[in-house]
């Protein structure tokens, strides 16, 4: 699974971290550190000793920006090929399994994104050895303005004797400038169609 990035916000999240750890702002008895406020600098600083204040981050140090979840597009989760009305004739379908992203400050209130999206091949009842793919929408929007719109094929080839394979693709270099209006990410799977497998020469 593609591990969910949100740049923004980590320097917020230390004072859970240490609410979750009994101990964090104490000492023990002997003036040494505790071993739940060792462990409490280790995972906010990555250090058995915090720095010295004046390398803590200041309030105007931290970005505010907020990187939008990714949402998929309705009718844009998977895509079936019917041979047949019924499920007998089903032939493969193409999914979106998970989806995440990545925001990188640019300054100015602007941003560069970065899309992942995990999906999987399966072949249905009707189906046969082959590559199989779709194509990848991926739209961002600030507000009413489109910012970027970006088409992918993606799919995965499935051997003989299997089932179904996985895919994943990830979508870089999305610059999204500062602005009013909140931002939206769109994916969304269009367009399938299977290729025949092409047969190993001996």
């Amino acid at each position: 699974m593609i591990d969910q990035t949100l740049t923004a916000g980590r320097w917020l999240a230390l004072p859970l971290l240490c609410l979750g750890l009994a101990g964090c702002g104490s000492s023990s008895s002997t003036g040494q550190p505790s071993t739940a406020q060792t462990i409490g600098n280790v995972l906010m600083f990555q250090s058995t000793k915090p720095p010295v204040a004046d390398q803590l981050p200041k309030d105007d140090d931290i970005d505010p920006l907020v990187c939008p979840q990714v949402i998929v597009a309705d009718g844009g989760a998977a895509i079936r090929a019917q041979a047949g009305q019924d499920s007998g004739g089903l032939r493969y379908q193409i999914s979106i399994n998970d989806v995440a992203r990545e925001c990188t400050p640019t300054g100015n209130g602007g941003f560069r994104l970065k899309v992942g999206v995990e999906g999987r091949v399966l072949l249905g009842p009707a189906g046969s050895p082959g590559s199989y793919g779709a194509t990848l929408t991926t739209t961002v929007t600030r507000g009413t303005s489109v910012v970027a719109r970006r088409s992918s094929r993606v799919g995965a080839t499935i051997a003989g004797g299997q089932g179904g394979a996985d895919f994943t693709h990830v979508e870089d270099g999305i610059v999204v400038p500062a602005g009013s209006g909140d931002v939206e990410i769109i994916v969304g799977l269009g367009g399938g169609g299977p290729a025949p497998a092409r047969h190993r020469r001996r």
